[in-house]
């Protein structure tokens, strides 16, 4: 196999090669003007102590049989010996074929051979690639030096232009605007193609058949708008004829004025779907939104906004959010799907008021039929966040719809009402393309109970559904909750794993405030169960202060107020019971949320405050009791013994250091 080098490399390797005594390929690799000759003249005034033979193949005897061959075979019994060979992409096929012989003994001689391509993708080429590749030759070494894209130079590129054929410069234009020599050809009306292409290439404006950097740019300049929009129009109808698939076709169609061709849409949505699917979603959100220039029906314009939304999420969130609420002003039955899905994502983005406040736009609407309502007023009652100027129809404990029974179940559930549970299970037999939020409450709602196996199989269902959607918010959300039950069940390893490709799905410049004071709860735990106190301090410092209200502030509270049990236990019940103020605000009770009752109650010990302490163990199970679980009841006992064993004084830290990793890598929530 080759191995990539340096150019500074590149004299120290050769220094080594002509001690061994040869038997070395370095292969130096370029576009037009990127020097590569330069960098041969130097390896050739740098050898001493050994003969060097220069060389060139040239594009106009290609095809002259054995024309570089000739010039060294003479010479290559009497080494030590360095062949430096310039425009290898040149080599005619009988040298190629003698040169690819040289190269498989090269082992046996003593020849150290330099080489410059310029990756324009001739045979000779491609034969030298796939000689680096062999392991019959590569046996000895086989470098390559790379070398940058050349820094067009403005001015020599416009004499250049103004010395070209009007063939010349249709050519370029048409291979600025097509990108592919089949089109190319026909839109710029070349009679002799290979020739043409064969002139540019030798000019270096040329690549293989695509053209060098800036010289698009510089002959589309020469042009009018009126004029480019004519020749992309051109191109697209010519594109389409010559079948060019959906890849170049869409690389045609994202600059050319809108065509208004059946086909146009589905091209460009079919590659944003390919691109977004390979992480590429800045490429795809451009073509997303060139495939809103093209003419639609209300339903598919909502359909490529929400699309649009999804692929901007991880590069542009606040532009994605605003996407979105436009999908919730749209007005008509036709577009009730892209309501619902736009209003699913607002949910999973947690961004509270302005996303209750798109939700309740959408409720305004006077034609939405029963079920869309119903699964908006869900949505809307699942968001944090102040009511707003609408009366907002309350919202059922006990719907018949299963997308809203995993919403129900979860607000029953923050009560500690102990029918969420049986609601949750019926809410997660949904399955298919969303909406989400309601299945990953439903899943979050069993993790509360203990039914740790059904929310991870909820979980990774939706998991499973969400990827194929785009939903990468969802995703992410996903995968913070799935991190947080297998925390629960004592699995670190795997809730570690889960935590560390939340950030890799979903850039943290694209979390809700919210899930990032959830990310923060679950990596404070998991480093301190490691053992790792000033990196769960560090964690601390790097998010944002404590501050605002309801249930972001609760989560960050509670962060806080763990890292303090582990430092200064004696500390640690402020942040717990401003946690737990937090979350009252937000009429959340139960104890499986966040454990912060009895965590406070440890603090309180820790500090000789027995009662206190003992106040909150009985809040604790009380409301654990009418929870009624039996699981979590019985685990809540044995964590109340823990916490009434807890000492006074310095002798808390080293009962917590002891205690963290069994128990507090399974919190409630």
């Amino acid at each position: 196999m080759s191995r990539r080098i340096t150019e500074q490399e590149l004299v120290t390797e050769l220094d080594a090669s002509l001690r061994r005594g040869g038997g070395t390929v370095f292969e130096v690799t370029g576009p037009p003007g990127s020097g590569r000759a330069a960098v041969l003249r130097r390896v050739a005034r740098h050898v001493t102590g050994a003969r060097v033979i220069t060389a060139s193949a040239s594009a106009f005897e290609s095809d002259v049989d054995g024309s570089v061959h000739g010039l060294v075979t003479a010479d290559l019994d009497a080494g030590p010996l360095v062949l430096v060979l310039d425009d290898a992409q040149w080599l005619d096929e009988t040298s190629t074929r003698l040169f690819r012989a040289l190269l498989r003994r090269i082992h046996r001689v003593p020849v150290t051979v330099v080489l410059a391509t310029a990756g324009l993708g001739t045979a000779a080429e491609d034969a030298l690639a796939g000689l680096a590749e062999d392991g019959a030759v590569t046996t000895p070494p086989w470098y390559v030096v790379r070398l940058p894209e050349p820094v067009a130079d403005e001015d020599l590129l416009a004499r250049t232009l103004h010395l070209l054929a009007e063939e010349d410069i249709r050519l370029l234009r048409a291979l600025a605007v097509c990108g592919e020599r089949a089109p190319a050809a026909e839109l710029a009306e070349v009679e002799h193609l290979d020739q043409a292409l064969l002139r540019l290439q030798c000019l270096g404006l040329v690549t293989g058949e695509r053209l060098t950097g800036g010289v698009g740019r510089a002959v589309l300049a020469g042009v009018s708008e009126e004029q480019r929009d004519d020749l992309r129009a051109r191109a697209v109808v010519l594109g389409h004829r010559a079948a060019l698939g959906f890849g170049r076709m869409s690389a045609i169609l994202h600059d050319a004025p809108p065509v208004g061709s059946p086909w146009a849409l589905p091209v460009l949505r079919r590659e944003a779907a390919v691109l977004a699917s390979a992480g590429r979603t800045a490429d795809a959100a451009r073509l997303l939104a060139r495939a809103l220039r093209e003419p639609a029906g209300e339903a598919t314009r909502a359909d490529l906004l929400v699309r649009l939304a999804l692929c901007e999420l991880d590069h542009a969130p606040e532009a994605a959010d605003r996407r979105l609420a436009q999908v919730l002003r749209l007005t008509g039955p036709e577009v009730s799907g892209a309501r619902v899905r736009a209003a699913d994502v607002l949910a999973c983005r947690e961004r509270f008021g302005a996303s209750r406040r798109a939700i309740e736009n959408a409720l305004s609407h006077p034609d939405l039929s029963e079920s869309e309502q119903e699964v908006l007023t869900a949505l809307y009652w699942y968001v944090e966040g102040e009511p707003g100027e609408l009366a907002v129809p309350a919202f059922p404990d006990a719907p018949e719809d299963p997308v809203c029974q995993g919403i129900a179940a979860w607000r029953l559930a923050r009560s500690g009402n102990g029918d969420a549970v049986a609601l949750a299970r019926r809410a997660l037999v949904v399955r298919g393309p969303g909406p989400f939020a309601p299945r990953l409450a439903a899943a979050d709602v069993l993790s509360w109970a203990a039914e740790y196996e059904s929310a991870l199989d909820g979980v990774d269902a939706a998991l499973v559904d969400a990827r194929r959607c785009g939903a990468r918010v969802a995703v992410a959300e996903a995968m913070v909750l799935r991190c947080a039950v297998r925390l629960r069940q004592g699995r670190v390893v795997g809730a570690a794993e889960d935590l560390a490709d939340v950030e890799a799905e979903l850039p943290r410049r694209s979390w809700s405030p919210l899930l990032a004071a959830r990310h923060l709860v679950l990596e404070v735990v998991l480093l301190l169960a490691a053992g790792m106190v000033d990196e769960a301090r560090l964690a601390l410092v790097r998010e944002m202060p404590a501050g605002g209200h309801g249930l972001t502030c609760a989560w960050r509270l509670f962060a806080h107020g763990v890292v303090a049990l582990v430092t200064d236990p004696a500390t640690a019940a402020g942040p717990f019971v401003e946690c737990g103020r937090h979350l009252r605000d937000v009429d959340v009770i139960t104890h499986s949320v966040l454990p912060w009752r009895l965590l406070a109650a440890m603090s309180h010990r820790a500090a000789g405050e027995p009662a206190a302490a003992e106040d909150l163990i009985a809040e604790a199970c009380a409301v654990v009791e009418r929870w009624g679980v039996p699981q979590i009841v019985e685990d809540t006992r044995g964590f109340v013994d823990v916490v009434r064993a807890m000492p006074e004084g310095e002798a808390a830290r080293a009962f917590v250091e002891q205690f963290f990793p069994v128990h507090l890598n399974r919190p409630r929530g």
